[in-house]
């Protein structure tokens, strides 16, 4: 049966860590337990180990790559097992992903370009606060 391996958490406040290498080739018999990859944290590199034996098959991180905590980096299953359920799906195209938004323009507002449609950063408290002392109140 074909298994996921996954970026393990090594630590309570572990959000994501580097591979650093492989340490087995798409291909190679892999016993349960038996170390796979280095992985580096905060503070330390890792030797992750596997959670299943099988052939490892596929490798889905390159090594270097930052990877968070939870995702799939490897399949490994047995020789001849289909393993195309466990390949992530080609990434939709960036105009699929994005839905299109209409904005009604009032007459006389600015408008936005097309692809920049966010709302200016609102002012910090800092600045607003100086201009009601100013005012002649005077808060104890």
């Amino acid at each position: 049966m074909a298994s996921q391996l996954i970026m393990p958490q090594m630590g309570y406040d572990m959000a994501e860590g580097t591979l650093v290498r492989w340490l087995k080739k798409e291909g190679d018999q892999v016993q349960r337990g038996e170390p796979v990859a280095e992985i580096e944290t905060d503070k330390a590199v890792v030797e992750m180990e596997s959670t299943a034996a099988g052939v490892f098959r596929k490798a889905l991180v390159e090594e270097g790559t930052s990877v968070p905590v939870g995702q799939v980096i490897a399949v490994v299953a047995g020789a001849a097992e289909d393993i195309s359920a466990f390949l992530p799906e080609a990434s939709p195209t960036i105009s699929a992903a994005r839905p299109s938004r209409s904005v009604s323009a009032q007459p006389g507002a600015p408008t936005a370009p097309e692809g920049d449609q966010e709302a200016p950063p609102a002012t910090p408290p800092e600045a607003v606060e100086p201009a009601a002392a100013s005012a002649g109140a005077v808060l104890a």
